[in-house]
């Protein structure tokens, strides 16, 4: 039933989508000019300098990863695991509804046959790693609520504009973190329990794996200026953080591969509210999702390739459906 809702959702969105080309069409074609315009003008040497951070942010992932597996007593090189990330990023990529849960179980898979890693001890590293990775992001979610200026929001016409300022998004944002923790608290102390329970195991990458954790989103940030810089857009840091987080959230929507065509709306959507042109936050978008997304699944493919993945990935497919039975 899940595998239906998303399925439906993904048809209803394209159907919208291609609704809407056909209907401005006629508008469309002036933007797509311009655009083809702006990406011609793309200075090359910042957009070879954001494929070589991301795969330096890669390469950073893998780092942090062989830091927890030695926790459990697996002395890994980090070049064994890349080909694993670029995999578990090309799965996400291509899998229809799929979400961040489907390339990290195609990792425990993939660890379990090439290492020998039991799924048990696979899934606390994932978890581990995922669970550190909650500092960096919420310390920069906080940057974001006290660099984002005032909205304002329109009620109804009679009524004037509503001004929700940082301190009024700080609120809510913490009124709504209250509220899940009260409705899932059970499950929050069964999460917890587990944590304390693993931690003596795993507390000496704690420190590496934030540092790590740290590191590969300073990267993000660098590779998302380095793109504007490639196409001569004037962007600030904090809008910058912003379009970081944003990514990261709506890719982990379970609605379209990769978040595809979610995550585009939702960045252009971002960049026109803060005063960019449609040209030029579509080249903006299309460029870094180039990148993150066509160079990622390009690199993915060949690794599943040459390392026999693929056959992992059928098998990971063939479970989940048993699952669904």
């Amino acid at each position: 039933m899940g595998t239906l809702i998303k399925i439906i959702v993904t048809l209803l969105l394209l159907a919208a989508g291609a609704y809407l080309v056909r209907s401005y069409w006629i508008e469309i074609i002036p933007v797509l000019e311009e655009i083809l315009g702006t990406l011609r003008e793309t200075k090359l040497r910042y957009v070879f300098l954001a494929i070589l951070v991301y795969l330096l942010s890669v390469y950073l992932f893998s780092v942090r990863w062989q830091q927890v597996l030695y926790c459990i007593g697996y002395n890994l090189k980090v070049t064994s695991l890349v080909p694993i990330y670029f995999g578990a990023v090309f799965v996400n990529n291509v899998t229809p509804g799929g979400n961040m849960a489907t390339g990290e179980s195609f990792r425990i898979l993939w660890a379990n046959k090439l290492f020998g890693i039991s799924y048990v001890n696979a899934f606390k590293t994932v978890f581990f790693e995922r669970l550190v990775e909650v500092i960096p992001v919420f310390l920069l979610s906080i940057y974001i609520l006290y660099a984002f200026p005032s909205l304002e929001i329109r009620l109804l016409p009679s009524i004037d504009n509503l001004t929700l300022k940082s301190i009024h998004l700080f609120f809510l944002v913490f009124l709504a973190a209250g509220i899940a923790m009260w409705f899932f608290r059970a499950k929050l102390a069964s999460l917890f329990r587990n944590i304390q329970k693993n931690w003596n195991q795993f507390k000496q990458a704690f420190i590496p794996v934030l540092l790590l954790s740290c590191g590969v989103w300073t990267l993000d940030v660098i590779r998302l200026k380095l793109v504007a810089l490639a196409l001569n857009v004037d962007l600030s840091l904090s809008l910058i953080v912003t379009i970081s987080v944003l990514t990261f959230i709506l890719g982990a929507l379970p609605l379209t591969p990769g978040g595809l065509g979610i995550i585009e709306g939702g960045l252009i959507s971002l960049l026109l509210y803060f005063g960019l042109s449609l040209a030029s936050a579509s080249s903006f978008v299309f460029l870094e999702r180039f990148i993150s997304y066509g160079l990622s699944s390009v690199i993915g493919f060949i690794y599943l390739s040459y390392y026999g993945g693929f056959k992992i990935w059928k098998k990971l497919k063939e479970e989940k459906e048993e699952k669904l039975r």
